[in-house]
């Protein structure tokens, strides 16, 4: 990124004054213009690390826009691109050609050493339908390149220049390596003597696969000569092969040496081009139809004179004119086989077709034959002369209906993404190829209850959330954990926590669904700070996330299943008696629970499922081991503990006693010297100890402990992580229970406090002699003197 000087020089240098300068230094001084994703309904919002920049660059679509950043990232001619510019009004051309106004935002202002260009992103498909749609807005050059003429004439009234970037499919194994490129520039460089004894392999054999290089370099890893082919050192096939397939990457040290060994390697395999076949199945009939053509081929062949043959003769010599061979010629017909004109009138498909269209979307809930009866009755108003259509007709037309568009009407755009067509796997992304590349998070409310507390008559049972990260490469689960809460900020950092304290690292990117806590300043400055790169995939779209939702499903199925408390079933749960309720057999606490989800896991991530027979923990290691800068490494030092809690509000401090959170006291010694009247301090509970806060003071974070923490660092692990639920967590449940037990006890009292006048009991009254009668001597002769007479009292009944 420029400086102020650099930037005063650079606009000398291209001549940028004017309208133009005063453009460029609003965008470059100004947050971006708008909020990407607000109204994405199927595509992926990304938050980009870059280092170029300095900060992250936001974009609106997995593929087209995030390669373009990805190119900009990586060529040294781009000094600066900045994303969502101010937006201007244009004047665009509706369908009739009447002019129209309205607001535009391009996507990118890019400031490169030739000058400075206005950039609109688009994909290949999108463009082709622009173009014959909006013919006078959008037009292909005579070179070839796109342009949006609106904006292209806007910003040249301001000495601007407008193009479109068009993203095809052709570019995905191009950015896809020059990602990993961009990623090894964290890892330790290489040396000369590396590169020396590179040179020398090379030299001696033309061109090497990647894999065969480091073999005989010896290398533990492939950093340093990934490295090499970013600073241009040796030329490697960047646009159709993958560095994460070594074995199929050729490297040289020479363009034409490298081309020669790609045709060679292209003879080799059997595919080497992703395309579509489209070849007639007279090319490779069935079975019954090659056999019935045979014979065909042979009562010709027999000389037999008939009416079929001589139609069949006539087949052969109308094919021979289109290049078909006899046997081609003579193949049945069967697809073309029955009567396939419309039975039906035109006026009674049209009034289907409008009932399918507008009014069986918006009958929510009913069945699709009831849906036919009205639909049979709204016919009969609409057409008095025609029958309506029968049910097998009404069914076929309503599995030939858009699913998307009744989908969305009868529930929304989570029904309709769920029954939408699934996107050419020709234009599709490529899935990550590399282990910690990519990782995926979210929650899973378990279905089981867990026992929370237990004492006499009092059981509390409740739901665990479980936070899971998974590595969308491999398959492994990278980190779990384990809340009694709903799904929160908590959560993330936990399982944040605990991925870089069982492996050091954190993945280069996390992708989430869009809730609150993911979308959270406090999530997205935690991933800024470790340049992690975010995406946001769609909301209510079930075919994203598969890999967690997967990982989900496995536990539900083949564990809690089986495990007293769970829920798995709902039909079997919504059937029974409430004695027999889940929550009514649960016997695991969170213990006991946390235990059996780590043992699950690690089960799991030692299974052999790749098409490899590799465990997922088997490739994860393999691929760590292989491509060690891709993951961002992340020391657990007090920075990032402090960086991974969540702020809370403020709390007063007490100079004898600390901060007074929840039910417990927290104090460090500097608390003592705060003085003056502000006495409110900033404070953030560690996420995993409870018995630790963060206290801002002085401008500094300083440690309070209470006085149980000491005993916390002796406990097992499992152990630490399950007090941290009981005595944070659970402390609202803890609140209603001790509400519950004191509602106890005024009952207990209130009950000892109820008297009962049905029963007597004699009591001895001793009469004692007046002080002026003689006294015996001792206490036995006077208790023998005295008169008793029978006393009534009252008596309590103890009710229990």
């Amino acid at each position: 990124m420029l400086s102020e000087r650099e930037f005063e020089d650079y606009c000398r240098q291209v001549g940028l004054q004017g309208l133009a300068r005063e453009y460029v230094e609003r965008v470059r001084n100004s947050e971006p213009s708008r909020m990407v994703g607000t109204t994405a309904k199927s595509n992926v919002v990304s938050f980009v690390s870059s280092e170029k920049m300095g900060m992250t660059i936001s974009t609106e679509s997995r593929m087209p826009e995030r390669a373009f950043v990805t190119l900009c990232e990586h060529d040294s001619r781009v000094l600066e691109f900045w994303d969502q510019p101010e937006q201007i009004k244009v004047t665009i051309k509706d369908k009739n050609g009447r002019p129209r106004n309205i607001w535009y935002t391009p996507d990118f202002l890019v400031i490169g050493q030739e000058g400075i260009v206005i950039v609109e992103v688009k994909d290949q498909k999108t463009v082709e339908e622009l173009l014959e749609g909006s013919p006078h807005n959008w037009k292909e050059g005579e070179s070839g390149r796109i342009e949006y003429v609106p904006a292209k004439k806007r910003f040249a009234e301001l000495g601007l220049v407008h193009s479109v970037f068009c993203y095809r499919s052709e570019l995905r194994y191009k950015i896809a390596n020059l990602e990993s490129l961009l990623l090894s520039r964290k890892g330790a460089k290489y040396t000369q003597c590396q590169w020396g004894c590179i040179q020398k392999s090379l030299s001696d054999h033309v061109w090497m696969s990647l894999y065969e290089l480091k073999e005989s370099l010896g290398c533990s890893d492939y950093s340093p000569l990934v490295q090499m082919i970013d600073d241009g050192l040796m030329l490697g096939d960047l646009d159709s092969a993958l560095i994460s397939s070594p074995k199929g990457f050729l490297v040289s040290l020479r363009q034409d040496f490298l081309d020669q060994g790609l045709k060679f390697i292209n003879r080799s395999r059997p595919f080497s081009q992703f395309e579509e076949i489209t070849v007639g199945m007279d090319f490779a009939p069935s079975s019954v139809r090659a056999e019935k053509a045979l014979e065909r081929l042979n009562r010709i062949a027999a000389g037999e004179k008939s009416r079929s043959t001589r139609r069949w003769l006539a087949k052969v010599k109308e094919g021979a004119g289109r290049g078909l061979t006899p046997f081609q010629s003579l193949l049945p017909d069967y697809h073309l086989s029955g009567n396939r004109k419309r039975k039906a009138p035109v006026q009674v498909i049209r009034v289907l077709d409008e009932y399918l269209k507008n009014e069986h979307g918006q009958k929510s809930g009913i069945s699709d034959y009831r849906s036919y009866i009205a639909y049979r009755v709204h016919s009969k108003e609409q057409h008095l002369g025609s029958d309506p259509v029968s049910w097998a007709t009404f069914w076929d037309h309503l599995k030939k209906a858009s699913g998307e568009s009744l989908g969305e009407q009868r529930g929304g755009k989570r029904l309709a993404n769920s029954r939408a067509s699934a996107s050419p796997v020709l234009y599709r992304g490529l899935k990550p190829s590399y282990a910690w590349k990519t990782a995926s998070v979210d929650h899973y409310i378990a279905d089981i209850y867990v026992i929370i507390f237990s004492g006499g008559d009092y059981v509390y049972t409740a739901r665990p959330t479980i936070t899971g990260m998974i590595d969308v490469y491999s398959g492994a689960v990278i980190s779990m954990s384990m809340s009694l809460l709903p799904p929160s900020r908590r959560s993330v950092a936990k399982v944040m926590r605990d991925c870089v304290r069982k492996h050091g690292r954190l993945p280069s990117e996390l992708i989430v669904d869009r809730g609150a806590e993911f979308k959270s300043v406090y999530f997205a400055s935690l991933l800024a700070d470790q340049e992690v790169n975010l995406s946001l995939r769609p909301s209510a779209h079930p075919r994203f996330g598969s890999e967690i939702e997967g990982l989900f499903g496995d536990f539900k199925r083949m564990w809690l299943s089986s495990r007293p408390g769970n829920t798995a079933d709902y039909k079997e749960v919504r059937s029974v008696d409430r004695s027999f309720s889940p929550d009514k057999h649960a016997i695991l606490r969170p213990y006991d629970f946390y235990r059996e989800l780590l043992a699950f896991i690690d089960w799991r991530n030692s299974k052999p499922v790749s098409p490899g027979g590799k465990s997922p923990g088997c490739l994860l290691k393999t691929s760590q081991e292989e491509f060690p800068y891709i993951a961002r490494k992340v020391s657990l030092d007090h920075k990032f503990l402090i960086a991974s809690s969540v702020e809370t509000t403020s709390y007063s401090v007490d100079r004898q006693r600390g901060l007074h959170i929840g039910d417990m006291y927290y104090w460090s010694p500097d608390l003592s010297a705060i003085t003056g009247r502000k006495k409110d301090l900033e404070v953030r509970p560690d996420v995993e100890n409870p018995h630790l806060v963060y206290a801002g003071a002085n401008n500094r974070w300083i440690s309070c402990f209470t006085s149980r923490a000491a005993e916390y660092v002796t406990l097992d692990p499992i152990e630490q992580h399950v007090q941290s639920l009981e005595v944070t967590e659970a402390l609202r449940d803890k609140r209603v229970i001790r509400e519950r037990a004191d509602e106890d006890l005024v009952r207990i009292i209130r009950d000892m406090d109820h008297v009962i006048d049905d029963q007597s009991t004699p009591v001895i009254n001793i009469q004692t002699e007046s002080e002026g009668d003689e006294v015996p001597g001792d206490i036995f002769t006077r208790i023998r003197a005295a008169s008793v007479e029978p006393l009534r009292t009252e008596s309590w009944e103890v009710s229990r």
